[in-house]
Order: C-alpha cells, then structure tokens, then sequence
C-alpha cells in the first residue's frame, strides 16, 4: 500500500504493480474473454461430441488391432484374449502418457508466465482515480481513462477490484488499501459512480 484518500467527489488510491499479480490478472482476463465469444463455445461443444463419438468408436478398433498385431504375435499372448484384457493392459502406458501431457503442461505454463512476467517492469507506482465520470490509471509512462459507460461489471476477486471490459480487464489490487475497511470504503464508492453512470445493471 502506498497513499490513498477518499471525499464526496473522487477516490484516489496508488499502489506498486507486481509483476505475478498481474500477470494472474491477464490470465484470468483472457480466459473470461474467450468464454465471451458464442462461436467459440459453439466449436467447443462441437468439437467435444466430435472426441467422444471418435473415441467411442476408435478404442474398440484400437484394442483388436492391438491383439491382432501386436500382443498376440509379439508379446505371444493368448488368440482367445478378450478387449477388455486388452483394455486393461493399455492402462499403464496411457496412464503415462497422460502424466508426461499433465508434466509439459504445466512446464508450458510456468514458461509462458515467466515470459509474460519479464515484459512487466516491477514497481511501478500507478495512481487510480475514480470519480462520477469514470476512473483512470496513471503511471509516470502511461495514463489509461476509463468512462463508466465502457465497464461491464465491478467485482471483488481474490482480494483485488476488478473492472470487466469488453476486451480486457484492470483492477485495484489489495496492496492500495490499508487494510479491509479501507477497500470496502473504496469500493462501495466506486459501485456507486457506476452505478449511478449505469441505471440499468447486467
């Protein structure tokens, strides 16, 4: 926390961007942006019959093919061995394959929030100010102006305020207030200049 004030007009509050809060923030923002688009929940719920009809009719053919060519005449198993043996016995090596997917996964995302990590320069001190006309936040660099009529929604999420646009999101982290009665003050503000800018509420 750095400084903050509060009267009938305005609420100012800065504070020190950190470089993993608000790399969650991104994150979390394009995850809910996506979620936005109809056709891209349209494809997913296309795609996921898709999968399940594929592999519902694949795995049978899989299995004989499996006892067919390579259990039987490698592996010199019994002709008689029925698929679901078969089944089983693909069970420990899908069952790695899957923890070395789970594995690249997660090694994939740690790389991509360290690379995202190192394009934000830490510490730098943003002021925000919220009044009945909107909210801005301003660094020694930048200086973004927000109209009330372009924010979706305001939230509390994980201790932080955050603003929900159409095609990004940006927040008030815990660390400008002083303590919780502080952010709770600033936030029942900041609602009421949205709300009062937007009668009619989502």
């Amino acid at each position: 926390m750095t400084k903050g004030s509060e009267d009938h007009d305005s609420v100012t509050v800065s504070f020190l961007r950190q470089p993993d809060e608000h790399v969650a923030v991104m994150l979390r923002a394009g995850r809910r942006i996506a979620r936005r688009s109809p056709q891209k929940a349209q494809n997913e719920v296309g795609w996921f019959f898709i999968s399940a009809i594929a592999v519902g009719a694949g795995l049978p053919v899989l299995f004989y093919l499996l006892r067919r060519y390579v259990y039987v005449p490698v592996f010199g198993l019994s002709p008689s061995i029925h698929e679901a043996d078969i089944a089983i016995i693909w069970l420990v090596p899908s069952l790695m394959i899957y923890a070395l997917i789970l594995v690249y996964a997660r090694w994939a995302m740690r790389r991509r929030r360290a690379l995202m990590r190192s394009r934000i320069r830490p510490g730098v001190t943003i002021t925000v100010t919220a009044n009945a006309q909107g909210a801005s936040w301003a660094s020694t660099d930048t200086k973004i102006w927000l109209g009330w009529s372009e924010i979706i929604n305001i939230s509390r999420v994980e201790g932080r305020i955050e603003f929900d646009l159409e095609s990004f999101f940006t927040y008030i982290p815990a660390s400008a207030f002083s303590d919780q009665k502080a952010q709770d003050a600033a936030f029942a503000r900041i609602l009421g200049f949205w709300r009062a800018a937007n009668p009619v509420q989502p």
